[in-house]
């Protein structure tokens, strides 16, 4: 199957692939008891609970947030690919992430969806050079309040 074709393919991959992927291969996300809730080219969420990422203040850890935000890029770059019978790995550029308000409670990190320019472009970059980035957004909500906000670069390179 060629690139182009594969880039075409919709094969659903459901939040038990991701949620198999990241527990096989983040041994953290385990650890801070990170969970798929939703994964769609269009939405993705994961959450983690409280308790396990709470720090020495009694509010979510910040690392906890920046790790929840990161494998939620990771995720939905992941599960696009994947969907398309893409063989690729992709992996964090660079990210910024600001802190908001401190969390009292379970963390719930939502994708905010990439432009359909976005990621025609990354589609684009990887027919063309086999490699690509794509910029993704992340809002981490404590409880009921959005206490971080993340933007990170992925960098994608097919095997």
């Amino acid at each position: 199957m060629s690139l182009a074709t594969a880039l075409k393919d919709e094969a659903p991959y459901d939040t038990q692939y991701l949620r198999r992927r990241i527990h096989d291969e983040f041994p953290l996300a385990r650890h801070i008891g990170i969970e798929v809730e939703l994964a769609a080219d269009d939405r993705l969420v994961l959450s983690a609970p409280f308790e396990l990422n709470t720090n020495h203040n009694g509010t979510a850890f910040g690392g906890s947030q920046f790790c929840i935000a990161v494998l939620t890029g990771w995720a939905w770059a992941t599960r696009y690919l994947a969907a398309r019978q893409v063989a690729a790995d992709a992996v964090i550029q660079e990210s910024t992430i600001r802190y908001l308000a401190p969390a009292y409670g379970p963390l719930r990190a939502i994708l905010q969806p990439p432009t359909p320019a976005g990621v025609e472009k990354f589609r684009r970059m990887l027919r063309r050079a086999g490699r690509g980035r794509i910029r993704l957004n992340v809002e981490v909500h404590g409880g009921t309040t959005l206490v971080t906000q993340f933007h990170g670069v992925f960098a994608v390179s097919i095997r």
